[in-house]
């Protein structure tokens, strides 16, 4: 007998006996034995063999309903999926899992379950030093998403005296530049990529004027003798100054700060940025990091040159798999229809909610041969504009956008303001790059949307960008058929309504008072940024429950209004209102979600309003 059957043979007949042992112990319903040393009991936590992982050690230690935490590591092109203890919490940093069992009350033997991983991203720390120069990391995401995620930063990626302001696809830095967590394509067949770590070296200590509090400084100025320390434009505020970490950036800082500055990197470890801190600086981009907790539009009061923010993941996402998640999935095929239908226009469906389920995309397909269509629609209650200034970003001449406003939510929907909120971060955080696709001179209240979007998801539960919201239902229940089809309609089947009466007490509004010429002018405004570059521009309506609508808005009003819209804006209107309004058999849930029959009824009628514009 080899070493290794020799071997196998002693783990198999130890696995038999500790589960005889594990029976007789729970048939008797006693815990464990006493540790020796204290009156705690003992517990005993056995991995059960698996070729797939590297263990330094396979027997665990805790006390009678205590948690314990395991540290394991898969073998090379593989990963730890999760175990088949009931409850357990799996992390990972760098190529260690730590799986933490809780409520330990019993020695048992714990399943690790693993699986090979088809696609593989490795990171090289490209130090700019000689420190770590070799360390590299591997991740295998799933590939639940057209791109895939980067990684987040982590403590394994800190080198002293550099800040890593993102990943880059070549190693002189000369290739395609990924925010950490930000998403990045695969080519047909290909399946792994290597990217490296883009390094910023730290502003000279001697340019800040510091204290510390409680072992972390606070930067509560400058020094203007020493502005020469600046290089290359770029002033990279310390993660740590004599070895202890900056958290803090003080009112009025820098302000008055004259130092000619491109770019402002913030350091991951950093919790607070005070008002008016940078107030007036000339720079042009910020880098900065999500692991941040206070920040506002008055840090950076008077930056009248920002256009760019780079925002780098350094805490785990929380809206992965839920309908805000499907915004950057419905952005990567929009850019992907290029990529392998060069032929084709794009049709773009835009609004909330209500063009998520309001339409069959492939019999928009079937009935216009030559159109791929992308359903954009994801949520109504963030501003429109960031939305459409992206959705605008991939399309080109030829292509068709449909815009159908939910009047419930006519000033976002209508582009009437330019102010940033919260709920617009939570559409991109699967996806940070996309806020670099944006001018932030054309924004109003980013940094305080931002902060209200980090101080609400702060205490959500953490989940892994690996989640697809198409395996989940709209209430984020994990179900066994596709919930999204590619193009982005919500799929599942939909039964009507078993009666018409409306789901909410929200009566909206159909009359022109409600719509004011300032409304109008922004819409306007907005589409023109799309026929500027040849894309055609078209409006219709949202669907909604006829009985969802005020008692004010009667059949008078609502043509009144009808003939506002086709008379006012700038762009076709290729529908008459009254067909918007459905009857409440035809809605899901709410009083603008169609059935699955509804959404049917309404493409069909859509098909024929598109073909003069189409065919």
């Amino acid at each position: 007998m080899s070493t290794n059957q020799l071997r196998t043979a002693i783990s198999a007949a130890f696995m038999a006996i500790l589960l005889s042992a594990l029976i007789l112990s729970s048939c008797s319903f006693f815990p464990g034995e006493k540790n020796r040393d204290s009156d705690e009991l003992a517990v005993n936590i056995v991995i059960e063999d698996n070729e797939n992982l590297i263990l330094s050690q396979n027997i665990f230690n805790t006390s009678y309903n205590n948690d314990v935490t395991l540290s394991l590591k898969a073998k090379e092109g593989y990963k730890i999926t999760g175990c088949d203890y009931k409850d357990y919490n799996i992390k990972k940093t760098s190529d260690i899992y730590e799986i933490t069992l809780f409520n330990v009350k019993y020695s048992t033997v714990v399943s690790i379950q693993t699986a090979k991983s088809d696609i593989q991203i490795k990171y090289e720390l490209n130090s700019p030093t000689d420190e770590k120069t070799s360390q590299t990391f591997t991740e295998y995401p799933d590939a639940t998403h057209i791109k895939l995620n980067t990684a987040i930063y982590s403590d394994d990626y800190f080198i002293n005296g550099y800040t890593l302001a993102g990943w880059n696809t070549a190693p002189d830095q000369s290739g395609a530049d990924i925010c950490l967590g930000g998403r990045i394509g695969f080519d047909s067949g290909e399946n792994s990529k290597v990217l490296y770590g883009s390094y910023v070296k730290w502003t000279d200590a001697a340019l800040f004027t510091y204290e510390e509090n409680n072992g972390f400084i606070t930067i509560t100025g400058y020094n203007p003798e020493n502005i020469n320390l600046i290089q290359e434009k770029k002033l990279v505020v310390p993660q740590k100054i004599g070895g202890k970490s900056v958290t803090y950036v003080s009112d009025n800082a820098f302000d008055g700060f004259k130092a000619d500055i491109d770019i402002l990197v913030l350091p991951p470890c950093l919790k607070t940025v005070g008002k008016a801190a940078f107030k007036n600086c000339t720079f042009s981009e910020i880098i900065l990091y999500d692991s941040l907790e206070n920040v506002s539009d008055y840090s950076f009061e008077g930056c009248n040159n920002l256009r760019t923010l780079r925002i780098n993941a350094a805490t785990k996402p929380v809206y992965c798999g839920t309908y805000y998640a499907t915004f950057p999935d419905k952005i990567d095929y929009l850019e992907s229809i290029k990529k392998h239908f060069p032929d084709n226009r794009t049709l773009v469906l835009f609004s909330g909610s209500s063009t998520r389920f309001g339409y069959d995309s492939p019999m928009l397909e079937q009935a216009f041969q030559d159109i791929k269509v992308a359903n954009m629609g994801v949520f109504a209650y963030t501003n429109a504009m960031p939305q459409m200034d992206l959705i605008l970003s991939y399309m080109q001449e030829g292509d068709i956008l449909l815009d159908s406003p939910e009047f419930d939510a006519s000033r976002r929907q209508f582009c009437v303001l330019n102010k940033f909120d919260d709920k617009f971060f939570n559409l991109i955080e699967e996806n940070y790059c996309l806020m670099e696709k944006l001018d932030l001179r054309n924004y109003t209240g980013v940094f305080s949307a931002f902060n209200e979007y980090l101080l609400v998801r702060r205490g959500m539960e953490k989940r892994s960008y690996d989640l697809s919201p198409s395996d989940y239902d709209e209430n984020f229940n994990k179900i066994a058929q596709k919930s999204y089809n590619a193009q982005g309609d919500y799929i599942l089947f939909r039964p009507n309504a078993t009666d018409d009466a409306p789901v909410f007490d929200l009566p909206v509004d159909y009359l022109v008072s409600a719509f004011p010429e300032s409304y109008v002018d922004s819409l306007n405004r907005q589409a023109q940024k799309f026929t500027d570059k040849g894309i055609t521009f078209l409006f219709t309506y949202a669907p909604r429950n006829i009985q969802a609508i005020s008692s004010e808005s009667t059949y008078e009003k609502r043509m009144e209004l009808d003939n506002y819209f086709k008379e006012s804006l700038s762009f076709p209107v290729i529908s008459d209102i009254e067909d918007s309004l459905y009857e409440g058999r035809y809605l899901f849930e709410t009083d603008n979600h169609l059935s699955t029959e509804g959404a049917q009824i309404r493409t069909k009628r859509i098909i024929e309003e598109l073909k003069p514009f189409l065919q």
